[in-house]
C-alpha cells in the first residue's frame, strides 16, 4: 500500500515538536536546578555577609573614635560595608558580569528600594542598626536557550541588625580557657604545676565528669576570682590531691564561638624580593617581594627587612649569630615554616606574620626575639617556643588587629606549645579556637599578660605559668546577642 502525498512529512512536524517539549523538561531538570543552587547559595552568601558586615558594625563603634570619644559614623560605615562585600566575596560573589553585592544601611538616604521586612516596632531612629546585604545574581542557561531564556536573573536579600552594645573581652574576660564543649580532661595539670592567675580565673566548657584533671605529686593552682565549670563544678584530682577553689557552676557556650572569628589578613606581593649588601655596615637589605623558594639567614652579620610585604613560598629560617631587624613589614608565609634558631636576635616593631599553607612558626635554641606590634595569624601549622629562647613580644595597640597577639582560626586544628625552659613575656590575646595548647617542661612563663584561649589546655611537667591579667590588654569581641539575622 502506497502513502498518501499529503502524509508525507509529518514525523518531522511531530519530532520537531517533541524535540521543543525534550528541550524544555531538559531546562527544566538542568538550568532549573542550576538556577535553584545558585539561588540557595547566593542566600546564604547574603545571610553570611549581612551578619559579617553587624559583626564590624559592631566592633567598629568602639575603635572609631575621634579626639572627643564620639563615634566617627563615616568610618563605621566603610568598615561595615567593606566587611559585607569581602563577605560575599569569599563565597564567590563580587560586582562583576555575573552578580552585583550591594550593602546598604538601613538609614541611607534614597535607599530605593527601602529595607524591607524589618522587625515590628523598629523606628527610624533605630533603622542605623540594620544592615541589607542584596545580591543579584545572573545564570546564563543552556537548553532554556531554545525557547527564548537566554539567562535567568535571582535577587536575593539579607538584613542583620547590629546592636548599639559596645565590644568586651570574650567570656567576661577569663583569662585561661578551655572551648572544647564534651568529654574528659579537655583542662588538666600533671606534674609540679604551679598556675597563678591574678584579676581573673579559669574556665572550661566541657560537660564531662572529669573535663578538668589535676595530677601530679605537688603543684598549686589559685586564681584571684573563680574556677568556673561547665560540668555543674566538678573536677576530678589524682595524686597529690590538689584542690581548686573556689570552683563555681557555669553556663556552657555554644561551640566553636559565634564571635570568636577574626578575619584572615590580606598580604599581596609584587614582583621578586631581593637583597643587598653594605660592606661598609656588614650588613645584608632585604627588599619587598616574591621569595617563592624561601630563604635560610644562616650569618653573623646584620640583616635589616625594608619596609614593605614579604611573600615566601618556602621556609623562612633566621639562625646563626645574626642581629635581624623587621619593622613595618608583613609576612606571608605559604610553605615551609617561620622559624628562629641558634643565637639570633629578632628585633621588630610593626610585624604582622601570616602562616597560610605553611607548616608553623618555631621559635628555638637560643635566640631572643622582641618585637612591639606584632601579631602571629596561623591559618595553618602549629606555633611553638622551646629551647632556651627569650621571648619578649607585644600586641598591637591599634589597628585591625589591635591586642591580638597569636590567633588560630577554627580551621586550623595544629597545636601550640610553650616548652623547654623558655622565659616569656608575652602581652595580647592567644586564641586558639580549635587548637591544643600546651604549656609544659621547665618553662618559667612568668610575664603572660594575656588571655589564653584553646581547644583544649594542658598544663605539664614543671611549668610555672603565672598570668597577670588586664583588660585593657585584650581583644574585645561583640556580645553575640547585639547580632542577629532579622531576614
Amino acid at each position: 500500500m502506497k502513502p498518501r502525498l499529503q502524509e508525507r512529512g509529518q514525523a518531522l512536524i511531530l519530532i520537531a515538536l517533541a524535540a521543543v517539549g525534550l528541550f524544555g523538561f531538559s531546562a527544566l531538570a538542568i538550568d532549573g536546578s542550576r538556577v535553584f543552587s545558585d539561588r540557595r547559595h547566593a542566600q546564604n552568601a547574603a545571610d553570611t555577609a549581612a551578619l559579617a558586615a553587624a559583626l564590624a558594625r559592631v566592633r567598629a563603634v568602639g575603635v572609631n573614635l575621634d579626639a572627643n570619644g564620639n563615634p566617627i559614623q563615616s568610618a563605621i560605615d566603610a568598615a561595615t560595608v567593606t566587611a559585607g562585600l569581602d563577605r560575599a566575596a569569599s563565597n564567590g560573589y563580587t560586582n562583576d558580569a555575573d552578580s552585583t553585592v550591594e550593602v546598604h544601611m538601613c538609614n541611607e538616604t534614597g535607599l530605593n528600594p527601602p529595607c524591607e521586612a524589618l522587625p515590628s516596632g523598629v523606628t527610624p531612629s533605630e533603622y542605623k542598626e540594620y544592615i541589607q546585604v542584596k545580591i543579584v545574581s545572573t545564570i546564563p542557561t543552556t537548553f532554556a536557550r531554545v525557547i527564548g531564556r537566554a539567562q535567568v536573573t535571582s535577587v536575593l536579600t539579607a538584613i542583620a541588625h547590629a546592636g548599639p552594645g559596645l565590644p568586651k573581652p570574650f567570656l567576661d574576660g577569663v583569662a585561661l580557657a578551655a572551648l572544647k564543649p564534651d568529654g574528659d580532661n579537655t583542662l588538666g595539670g600533671n606534674g609540679v604545676v604551679h598556675l597563678d592567675v591574678n584579676n581573673s580565673g579559669v574556665f572550661n566548657n566541657s560537660t564531662g565528669s572529669c573535663a578538668t584533671q589535676i595530677n601530679g605529686a605537688s603543684g598549686s593552682y589559685t586564681v584571684d576570682t573563680s574556677f568556673q565549670f561547665a560540668n555543674n563544678g566538678q573536677y576530678c584530682s589524682g595524686a597529690g590531691g590538689n584542690q581548686l577553689n573556689p570552683v563555681v557552676p557555669a553556663n556552657p557556650i555554644p561551640y566553636p564561638p559565634a564571635t570568636l572569628v577574626l578575619q584572615a589578613p590580606t598580604i599581596t606581593c609584587s614582583g621578586t624580593g631581593s637583597r643587598t649588601f653594605d660592606t661598609a655596615t656588614q650588613t645584608y637589605t632585604y627588599h619587598p617581594g616574591n621569595y617563592p623558594s624561601g630563604d635560610s639567614l644562616t650569618d653573623s652579620r646584620n640583616i635589616n627587612f625594608s619596609p614593605g610585604n614579604y611573600c615566601f613560598g618556602a621556609d623562612l629560617k633566621l639562625s646563626g649569630t645574626s642581629h635581624i631587624i623587621a619593622n613595618d613589614v608583613n609576612f606571608l608565609i605559604t610553605g615551609g615554616e617561620f622559624t628562629t634558631n641558634g643565637s639570633t636576635e629578632l628585633a621588630c616593631n610593626n610585624m604582622l606574620v601570616h602562616i597560610k599553607g605553611g607548616s608553623g612558626m618555631r621559635f628555638n635554641g637560643n635566640s631572643t626575639v622582641y618585637c612591639n606590634n606584632v601579631t602571629f595569624f596561623a591559618s595553618t601549622g602549629s606555633i611553638e617556643w622551646s629551647g632556651n629562647s627569650g621571648i619578649r613580644l607585644f600586641a598591637p595597640k591599634g589597628g585591625e588587629y589591635e591586642n591580638v597577639l597569636i590567633y588560630m582560626p577554627f580551621e586550623n586544628t595544629s597545636q601550640l606549645n610553650i616548652v623547654g625552659n623558655s622565659a616569656n613575656e608575652l602581652t595580647g590575646s592567644i586564641i586558639a579556637v580549635h587548637s591544643d595548647i600546651k604549656i609544659s617542661g621547665n618553662s618559667g612563663t612568668t610575664g603572660l599578660h594575656s588571655q589564653i584561649i584553646g581547644y583544649t589546655v594542658d598544663l605539664a611537667g614543671s611549668s610555672n605559668t603565672v598570668i597577670n591579667y588586664s583588660p585593657g590588654e585584650q581583644v574585645v569581641f561583640p556580645d553575640p546577642s547585639d547580632i542577629q539575622l532579622t531576614k
